[in-house]
C-alpha cells in the first residue's frame, strides 16, 4: 500500500497558522502532512512572529506591549509583529484585557478612546501606526 501523496498551498499553511493563537510549526505541519522548515518558511515571509513556547510576555502598560509587538517601517507606517486573532487581527495583550491593535494604537497617538470603529486613513494593509488610525467622529468630520 502506498501513501497518498497530498499537495499543500501555502495558503492553506498560513490559514492553519492563523487559525490558533500560538500554534507550533510543528503542529502546523503534522496536522496539514507537511514539513516544519516548510511553516516556518511561510511564517518568515509573510511576517507572522516566531512561536514561542512558554507564558506569555508580561508588559507594565499598554504602551509598552503595543511598543514590544510592532515595529516603526518606512513612511511613518507601523508593522504588527505581535499576536493575531484567528481572523488576522492584530490584538495586544495587557494583563486580563485584549484589544485590537489599531484601538490601542488610535488610543495612545490621540489620547482619547475612540468612538465606532476603527479604520485606517493610509492604504497600507495592516498598518497600526496611531496617526494613521480614524474613528467615527474623525471620520464624519472629513465628509
Amino acid at each position: 500500500m502506498t501513501d497518498a501523496i497530498v499537495d499543500v498551498s501555502d495558503e492553506q499553511i498560513l490559514r492553519a497558522l492563523l487559525a490558533e493563537e500560538d500554534i507550533s510549526n510543528r503542529a502546523v505541519g503534522q496536522q496539514l502532512g507537511v514539513d516544519d522548515r516548510r511553516v516556518d518558511a511561510v511564517r518568515k515571509r509573510v511576517g507572522l512572529p516566531p512561536f514561542v513556547r512558554g507564558r506569555r510576555p508580561s508588559y507594565g502598560s499598554w504602551e509598552e506591549a503595543f511598543a514590544a509587538q510592532s515595529e516603526p517601517v518606512e513612511g511613518g507606517h507601523r508593522r504588527w509583529t505581535g499576536t493575531r486573532e484567528r481572523r488576522g487581527t492584530p490584538v495586544v495583550r495587557h494583563r486580563t484585557s485584549i484589544q485590537t491593535a489599531y484601538r490601542v494604537a488610535f488610543r495612545l497617538h490621540h489620547g482619547r478612546e475612540p468612538e465606532g470603529k476603527v479604520s485606517q486613513s493610509c492604504r497600507i494593509p495592516g498598518c497600526v501606526a496611531g496617526e494613521h488610525q480614524q474613528d467615527r467622529v474623525m471620520r464624519e468630520a472629513e465628509g
